[in-house]
C-alpha cells in the first residue's frame, strides 16, 4: 500500500506538471493584437478622428484642416465626430445624421423626424477665412441632422466685441454665391432666394452664442450647406 501511495503522489504531480505547461504555452501563444489590453479612463473627444473602445472618435484619421482649402472627411455617424479647422469646430453627435437620401431635406423638413444614416459619410469641407467678410465654412453633401440631436457649429470671428455683440451671427446660405455676390447681411430669416439668412429669426435654437475670450461664434445647426459669420442690420 505504501508503494501504491507513492506512485499515486508521483503521478499527480506529473500530471500537474502537464497542467502548468500547457498554461504556460496557451498564454504565450496569444496574438498580441487579440491579447487582453489595460484599459484605462474613458478618452475624450479629441481634435481628430477615429474609433476608440468606446465609441468616442479620436486619432488621426482627419487631415489637418488649419488652414483654408478643400478638404475630404470620411465620419462614422454611429459614434460621436469633432471635427477641428483652425478656429472653427463641428461637433456631431453619435447618430445625428439623417439617412441620406430617404430623410428629406429643405426648411419643411428641418425639424422632422429621421432614421439615422448607418453608413459611412464622406463630406467635402471648404474652409475660408482670408476674406474680409468673416470666416466661411461650406459643407457638402446636402443633408440634415436629427431634430432630438444638437449639432453645434463654431466659427472663428476676431473682430467681434461686447459693444456690437448683437449684430454678430452665424448666417445660413443657401449656396456658395450667397457670400460672394455681396448680399448676404442677414436681414431674412426666411431662407428665400440666394440670400445668407439668419435662420434664428425664425427657429429660436438656433440663436448664435459669442465667446469674446476665444472671438468665436457658436450656434446649433440642423442641415448642411454654407455657413459664415455675418454681421447683420438691425431688423
Amino acid at each position: 500500500m505504501l508503494i501504491a501511495k507513492k506512485f499515486r503522489i508521483a503521478t499527480a504531480v506529473f500530471l500537474g506538471g502537464i497542467v502548468v505547461a500547457s498554461t504556460a504555452c496557451s498564454v504565450e501563444s496569444l496574438d498580441p493584437i487579440t491579447a487582453p489590453q489595460s484599459i484605462g479612463p474613458s478618452a475624450p473627444v479629441s481634435h481628430d478622428s477615429g474609433r476608440g473602445s468606446y465609441g468616442v472618435t479620436f486619432g488621426s484619421a482627419f487631415p489637418d484642416m488649419s488652414k483654408d482649402g478643400t478638404y475630404t472627411v470620411n465620419i462614422d455617424p454611429g459614434v460621436a465626430n469633432t471635427l477641428v479647422m483652425g478656429a472653427n469646430m463641428l461637433d456631431i453627435p453619435a447618430a445625428s445624421v439623417c439617412a441620406i437620401g430617404s430623410s428629406g431635406y429643405g426648411p419643411s423638413f428641418w425639424n422632422a423626424p429621421c432614421a439615422p444614416e448607418a453608413r459611412t459619410v464622406q463630406l467635402t469641407i471648404t474652409i475660408s477665412s482670408s476674406g474680409g467678410s468673416g470666416t466661411s465654412i461650406d459643407f457638402n453633401p446636402a443633408l440634415r441632422f436629427s431634430p432630438a440631436s444638437k449639432v453645434v457649429l463654431t466659427l472663428s470671428a476676431p473682430n467681434v466685441s461686447v459693444q456690437d455683440a448683437k449684430n454678430w451671427v452665424i448666417l445660413y446660405c443657401p449656396s456658395a454665391t450667397s457670400w460672394t455676390s455681396g448680399n448676404g447681411s442677414g436681414g431674412s430669416g426666411s431662407g428665400g432666394g440666394d440670400k445668407c439668412v439668419n435662420e434664428s429669426l425664425n427657429d429660436k435654437d438656433l440663436q448664435t452664442f459669442i465667446n469674446y475670450d476665444a472671438k468665436q461664434l457658436s450656434r446649433r445647426i440642423k442641415h448642411f450647406s454654407m455657413y459664415r459669420t455675418g454681421y447683420t442690420v438691425a431688423e
